[in-house]
């Protein structure tokens, strides 16, 4: 049963919307009121009236997004991507479509997750949200549920808008510039968007929560670092002998960034720390153009051919502080040693000679590690649509989409010259930023810039039928079947120095792949009685390279009373590996982990902790992921106006494909169940039942966890005249995510555990909204709410928007988000805030205006 979201009645395009339509979750064309699983409708009217200059900010918000979702961060491999994931099982797992066509994953993740930010806000009629699993109609990645963006089409005329975001605090930033025209003639008409958007750049600094911070000890010593310091690392520049017995400041550490401090990583002695913090950007600067175009024309009567294109260029800013490092086995004859290679303390090799010492060093010579990165997206479909027989409809189609984007990332060190320049006494160790020549010349060789290119190519085609049939006493029987077929190439290169593992402050390696499918579906509804409808759908994929999978689901939906309607679903789903997580090229580290496997067989207690050749890379062995999802549910209609749903939901997980740990690895080989392509080489034994020593890894993703997600949503919806219509008309929304539980089995080897209230994991999100329009204004209040977790508190904020439709067909919007400035929710037993990215906003306190014009 759809729950509408929009603030009011009074607006006719709104309205229109319950009109006999393809609804998400379904095939068969019907009204929105009858479909028998969970939607919620957000129209334009209330999408407007967040105030929000992107769709990515606007579904981040909302109560499904249960456990957050990656938002746009600075320096990372992701990027300025934005994803939503609904039911807390990740955005790779929940299907995004425009118009009701998947979006192919983005390339920076090497996932099924799609990039919400590249969709033009001003272009949006309204967003379906499908809070059900959905694989029978949808295919791979709709385990979690659908978002289906529905763009404008129908639309004559011109409107502009201008609009500009003005945080109090520090950074964020934003203003936006939209253009829409469309004209219509007897057989066609056509609609074109276009938009430019741009957000700015919030660096650590401007928050106090993650700025750097630094408590002075009572008793005049040092801070510690780690306890009495925050957004501080012993990487600035730090001397520790070899053993790790000891440390000191190398150098000056009065240079701007340094912050002297003691005991790095819990080792006596000082350290000359690095406040990265004041230096790193949050939040990634965006700047984004985009179009959509969409051009019917009807050739026949009720038959129509129709081409449609989305193009948005993103380009995008990110910064890390200087690049850090260690330096290890530096001679002791080094001029900057600060220790006394002569002391008793001092390791010594077995001939009595100083052994080496290690320093942890911070580049500042070299500068900032800034990312620059420019993406470009299409997306092109063509396609005939129309009514056979006056029974029939049909739909038919072919798309291209290409996703090509290129990243710059500079001021990194190539780690086969460093030791030369250092050893050499070229480079400064003791001070980077010395302007000799001979210090300068260093830094040039040691530099590079870093270069990753993505690509994602996509072709498509389909065809689908549906209508209604086959009479029967209730009524009659609806249907659709149809056929997709699509071929995906990906690629995700980077630069030969981090392909080597030669790059200090930088790792990554390449991944591409390619992969074709075809599906066929059915569904069919079924009246049995005058009150009650059957409908049942079946989907079968086959993947060249991974196999087949089908995927069936069962719905009913029954109204025993005019005000009671009674739903329930059950289906299972699939998802298909990430073409990453297939392909991505192997990569050689050294990591630390402890042989509790050997230590066991050979009764060792202190069990050592060494570093193991490893190699991390995709699997081609991968399965698919499987999942059985269970919802049931109710509205209530007791009065005009007013709707209430209440529906629970239970989705089991299996077969989750998850990097694996190398403690993991060595608890699965101890029980004899590496998973296909998990590798463990060791050594000759050296007594009987010795395995042998640990010569390397191969770990690779595999199909390891499980998930057993459950949990309410309730809904209520409230349209009302206020005296009659005299004072105008007023709505109430309330939605609310309630989890009962989040159970994960990270792996064969491991318990179950329930994730709820867990760091990142909090059991409630709820929205409150509350609009009253009078003649030409329209006031919008939303309040959100956050429930605690782990060490977090709960979390609110309330948003208030006003809008005046002035005399000359034009809308003047003003209001403020967040109005009491509340940070995101802080770790209540850490002495400095740490907060979870993934589930708040952000901005801080945002006042906002907006002018729009139409012509």
């Amino acid at each position: 049963e759809p729950e509408r979201s929009s603030p009011t009645e009074a607006e006719t395009a709104d309205s229109d919307i319950v009109e006999q339509m393809v609804v998400t979750g379904s095939r068969i064309r019907r009204e929105v009121s009858d479909a028998p699983n969970p939607i919620t409708i957000y129209g334009r009217v209330e999408l407007d009236l967040t105030g929000m200059e992107n769709i990515a900010d606007v579904l981040r918000s909302t109560t499904y997004n249960s456990l957050g979702s990656y938002r746009e961060a600075s320096g990372y491999a992701w990027g300025q991507v934005s994803l939503i994931g609904l039911r807390g099982l990740g955005p790779d797992r929940t299907a995004v479509l425009v118009n009701g066509r998947r979006v192919p994953g983005n390339p920076f993740t090497g996932t099924a997750a799609v990039d919400l930010n590249s969709i033009p806000m001003s272009a949006i009629e309204r967003v379906e949200v499908l809070t059900d699993s959905a694989s029978a109609v949808y295919g791979a990645d709709a385990i979690g549920g659908v978002i289906n963006v529905i763009m404008r089409s129908d639309y004559e005329g011109m409107e502009i808008e201008i609009g500009a975001d003005r945080p109090t605090r520090e950074g964020a930033d934003a203003e936006h510039f939209n253009i829409t025209v469309g004209a219509q003639t007897d057989q066609a008409n056509m609609m074109f968007t276009g938009e430019w958007f741009k957000r700015d750049v919030i660096f650590d600094k401007d928050r106090e929560y993650s700025s750097v911070q630094v408590t002075d000890p009572e008793d005049g010593t040092l801070p510690v670092l780690g306890a009495d310091t925050y957004g501080v690392s012993a990487g600035g520049n730090t001397a520790f002998l070899s053993d790790w017995s000891k440390s000191l400041q190398l150098g000056d550490c009065s240079a701007p960034g340094y912050i002297p401090v003691q005991k790095p990583f819990s080792i006596p002695g000082t350290a000359c720390g690095y406040g990265y913090a004041d230096i790193s950007a949050q939040t990634g600067r965006l700047d984004r153009v985009s179009t959509f175009l969409t051009v019917d024309y009807e050739w026949l009567p009720d038959h129509k051919l129709f081409f449609q294109n989305q193009l948005s260029r993103i380009s995008s800013f990110g910064r890390f502080a200087p690049a850090i490092g260690y330096i290890y086995n530096v001679p002791a004859d080094h001029p900057n040693n600060p220790f006394d290679t002569s002391a008793e303390y001092y390791p010594k090799n077995a001939d009595g000679t100083p052994k080496g010492f290690i320093v942890a060093h911070r580049f500042v010579g070299h500068g900032n590690r800034d990312t620059d990165a420019m993406r470009i997206e299409v997306d092109n479909v063509l396609g005939l649509t129309g009514l056979i027989a006056d029974a029939v409809n049909y739909e038919a189609y072919v798309r291209y989409y290409r996703y090509d984007s290129s990243e710059e990332s500079e001021t990194y060190i190539l780690r086969s010259q460093l030791d030369t320049e250092v050893k050499s006494g070229n480079y400064n160790l003791a001070n980077p930023l010395s302007t000799d020549s001979k210090n300068l010349d260093a830094i040039a060789r040691m530099a590079a810039t870093l270069h990753r290119d993505l690509l994602t190519d996509h072709t498509a085609a389909g065809i689908s039928v549906d209508g209604f049939s086959f009479h029967l006493p209730a009524g009659q029987v609806g249907w659709a079947v149809g056929i997709e077929t699509a071929s995906q190439s990906y690629k995700d290169d980077y630069d030969s120095y981090r392909e080597a593992g030669n790059i200090l402050g930088s790792a990554g390696n390449s991944s591409r792949g390619s992969r074709s499918r075809w599906a066929a579906f059915a569904e069919v509804s079924i009246p049995v009685l005058d009150s009650l409808e059957v409908n049942v759908a079946g989907r079968y994929d086959s993947y060249d390279d991974f196999g087949t999978a089908f995927s069936p689901q069962l719905s009913v939906r029954y109204e025993p009373l005019d005000m009671l309607v009674l739903r329930a679903s059950w289906g299972e789903g699939f998802k298909a590996p990430n073409l990453g997580q297939l392909y991505r090229e192997r990569s050689e580290s050294w990591n630390p982990v402890r042989d509790t496997y050997r230590c066991a067989a050979l009764n060792i207690e202190r069990c050592p902790n060494n570093q193991v050749l490893n190699f991390q890379g995709g699997n081609s062995n991968l399965e698919a992921e499987s999942a059985e999802s269970f919802n049931v549910g109710l509205v209530v209609k007791p009065v005009d106006g007013l709707s209430i749903s209440l529906d629970y939901y239970q989705i089991a997980l299996e077969d989750a494909v998850d990097s694996i740990g190398l403690g993991t690895v060595l608890r699965l080989e101890r029980i004899d169940a590496l998973p296909d392509g998990v590798v463990v080489r060791r050594g000759a034994p050296t007594e009987p039942g010795d395995p042998g020593r640990l010569v390397s890894i191969d770990r690779k993703f595999a199909n390891l966890a499980k998930r057993n997600i459950t949990g309410f949503d309730l809904r209520l919806h409230y349209n009302f005249d206020i005296n009659g219509g005299y004072w105008g008309k007023g709505s109430l929304n309330i939605e609310a995510t309630k989890l009962e539980e989040i159970e994960v089995t990270p792996s064969p080897a491991d318990e179950a555990s329930d994730f709820l209230d867990f760091k990142g994991h909090p059991d409630t999100r709820a929205t409150l909204k509350g609009s009253w329009t009078y003649n030409s204004i329209t006031l919008n209040y939303t309040w959100r709410f956050i429930a605690s977790h782990g060490n977090y508190g709960s979390w609110h904020t309330s948003d208030l928007t006003a809008v005046y439709s002035t005399p000359w067909e034009a809308d003047v919007t003003v209001g403020m988000r967040n109005i009491a400035d509340e940070p995101p929710a802080l770790s209540e037993s850490d002495d400095f805030g740490i907060t979870e990215k993934r589930l708040y906003d952000l901005y801080g306190r945002v006042p906002f205006i907006r002018y729009s014009h139409s012509f």
